[in-house]
């Protein structure tokens, strides 16, 4: 093992650590990651577009023990000063009506992460897994499975436990409790649900039908596409509701939410023509089989009873979510660093001088749509912001 002494260590070369290691001043620094290359899971975001931030951004699209807390972020980089750097390195992108803002390509986005760096004062160490960090005589220690640094400050853009395929660990989490830091539960986020049995019976047999639909779980409410699977749902409205701890808990679809089914059913009551026939085209013909099941007679032949229930199976599909997918599958992790223990202004840790988090590993998660992605621009802004400033 060999030591070395720098000014500041940012822990991960991924989004976080690559946007706080370029906006940072000309100070002697290395970023530590522990893949063999930066940026695994910006080039697999989008579908290789990279859905990097939102038009449309506030408070209200992030979740947490403490919401409040990323105000202070947002409030100092917002989504023009992420347009204004791809303009200035010339790089197209698309904004898309429902305000979500894609790449060309993935790696457009990381190579200006990677661009934005001072090569001089910047050193680059890959496949260095954090083993432990410690701060003695106001200098940190990090020690990797390899070697041995030294820095007078340390930024944590670690991530969190989504997409271990991609390098994900819990190393951010560690060194947070070494440094007796509260952290707060975590789940896998944006993901899939997996049904109780006795749904899974029913709609097993539909895996690969999309739709639109309304989801909700308490108080939340999502409308947008879903998808069967073999064990449950996924698509985006789905992987909104996750987000907000959904295991155990109730669910239920309207998989017609802008059709007054009750109304049509009543007009056509004395017809013999079945439900399935009347709402053709409206929903698949195996999702509306599977949906209705026995009751798919003669709409004459229906009594009350039967009728309550075709409006049930279409507008209140009820079901318990015995599941959700693992983090194999999220696209982020839920929970993290109490954010009790950070600086909202700085990203520094109130009580350990010089460590500072940033991006999932904090308590904060974004819905769906780039949020995500933009709280790891303004958190690590933040934090390089307040570094510089120290310095």
């Amino acid at each position: 093992m060999t030591m070395q002494a720098f000014d500041i260590a940012v822990l991960g070369a991924g989004a976080g650590g690559l946007f706080a290691a370029g906006s940072l001043s000309g100070k002697n620094k290395i970023i530590i990651e522990g893949n063999r290359k930066p940026g695994l899971k910006i080039l697999a975001s989008g579908g290789g577009l990279c859905n990097f931030g939102n038009q449309n951004i506030s408070g209200a699209d992030y979740f947490g023990a403490n919401p409040r807390f990323c105000l202070s972020a947002l409030a100092g980089f917002k989504p023009d000063d992420f347009l204004a750097l791809l303009r200035r390195n010339k790089l197209p992108f698309d904004a898309r009506p429902d305000g979500r803002l894609f790449a060309r390509k993935s790696a457009d986005i990381l190579n200006m992460l990677l661009s934005r760096i001072d090569g001089k004062t910047t050193r680059f160490e890959y496949g260095n897994k954090i083993k432990k960090v410690r701060k003695e005589g106001g200098i940190f220690e990090i020690l990797t499975d390899k070697n041995i640094f030294h820095a007078c400050k340390v930024i944590c853009a670690l991530g969190g436990l989504s997409r271990p395929q991609l390098g994900a660990s819990r190393a951010a989490y560690d060194i947070a409790a070494d440094f007796g830091l509260a952290v707060t539960p975590r789940y896998p986020a944006l993901t899939g649900i997996i049904f109780d049995d006795a749904t899974r019976a029913v709609c097993g047999p539909i895996a690969g039908i999309s739709c639109r639909a309304r989801v909700k779980c308490g108080g939340r409410i999502f409308t947008d596409d879903i998808l069967f699977t073999h064990r449950g749902l996924s698509g985006p409205a789905v992987f909104q509701l996750s987000l907000y701890g959904v295991k155990g808990r109730q669910i239920s679809a309207d998989f017609l939410p802008d059709t007054d089914v009750s109304a049509l059913l009543a007009a056509n009551k004395t017809r013999a023509q079945k439900p399935s026939a009347l709402l053709q085209g409206l929903l698949p013909a195996r999702l509306l089989q599977a949906l209705l099941g026995g009751n798919d007679a003669q709409l004459a032949n229906l009594n009350k009873n039967q009728i309550a229930a075709v409006l049930r199976a279409l507008n209140n599909f009820t079901f318990t979510a015995k599941d959700i997918c693992g983090y194999d599958k999220a696209e982020i992790t839920a929970g993290g660093v109490d954010t009790k223990e950070i600086s909202s202004q700085t990203m520094q840790v109130r009580a350990v001088e010089g460590l500072y988090f940033c991006g999932e590993a904090l308590d904060i998660s974004g819905r769906l749509g780039g949020y995500n992605l933009h709280w790891a621009w303004a958190s690590a802004h933040a934090a390089a912001r307040a570094i510089n400033k120290d310095l």
